[in-house]
């Protein structure tokens, strides 16, 4: 009995690969006919995924939504095969008789979710208002926003110790760096508090893995973005020097930070 179990167990694993050998080939040739044949790479995509699935009608013309839906299916196609069923069901979404309580509990889910990164956020300019601890995660927040404006709205709300906390560990790349300054170049020159957030968030920059290699990689254009921001903050003293001081914003404070960023 346990001997005839092995053999059926066996022959399933040797059924299974030579399925999956097969339609690894049938990938491989569709990929190479497909690099001549099409004009796109979702198409391309999506004749691959015909020539593994059973060979569905391809349309140069196809419907947005049709390559979109197949083009997941291909992302997820290492993982296992799609059964018949799963695939009807997405060739034929249910039909929605309630839209107004579906979009409720769609949105709803949204905002449960963790891994929905605008969940959070300032809704009026789509600002995050948690400040991911991923340094990645923290640059693709800031490129999402479009004007300096917002970007420069976005770091105020984090302020430095959010920023140094994502950065502790890795460097600012050097395109990245030169965004930075550009934004808190955009700084109120009347406003205290972001008179002493800009001095932070520029010394806590200096703190980050491989600074001065970053900044030996500025243009001569952007050293004068760079130089124009500490003139700013310094002229900016005048308005409130000693409040300032007390918050540790001199003269003094501002000259060691030049002498770091070499300019």
């Amino acid at each position: 009995m346990g001997s005839s179990a092995d053999f059926k167990s066996l022959e399933d694993e040797l059924i299974d690969n030579v399925e999956k050998d097969v339609r690894y080939w049938q990938q491989n040739d569709a990929k190479l006919r497909a690099v001549k044949s099409v004009s796109t790479y979702q198409e391309f995509r999506l004749l691959v995924w015909g020539c593994g699935r059973g060979n569905p009608t391809l349309d140069k013309d196809f419907h947005s939504t049709h390559l979109t839906f197949y083009s997941d299916i291909v992302k997820a196609a290492h993982l296992r095969p799609l059964s018949k069923k799963e695939i009807e069901c997405k060739s034929n979404p249910p039909v929605v008789w309630n839209n107004v309580v579906t979009t409720h509990n769609m949105q709803d889910s949204k905002q449960q979710s963790s891994d929905f990164i605008a969940a959070d956020v300032d809704i009026k300019n789509n600002i995050p208002s948690a400040c991911s601890p991923i340094a990645q995660e923290f640059i693709l927040s800031f490129h999402r926003l479009s004007t300096a404006k917002h970007r420069y709205k976005y770091l105020s709300l984090h302020g430095a110790e959010n920023v140094a906390a994502t950065f502790h560990t890795e460097e600012i790349p050097p395109s990245i760096l030169v965004e930075l300054l550009e934004t808190l170049l955009i700084f109120p020159s009347n406003s205290l508090p972001d008179i002493v957030a800009v001095t932070r968030l520029l010394d806590v920059i200096t703190g980050t893995k491989r600074f001065e290699l970053a900044i030996e990689f500025l243009s001569s254009t952007e050293l004068d973005t760079l130089c124009n921001l500490f003139n700013k903050l310094e002229e900016s003293l005048k308005s409130g020097q000693q409040d300032l001081a007390e918050q540790g914003v001199t003269e003094w404070s501002l000259s060691t930070l030049r002498r770091k960023y070499k300019v």
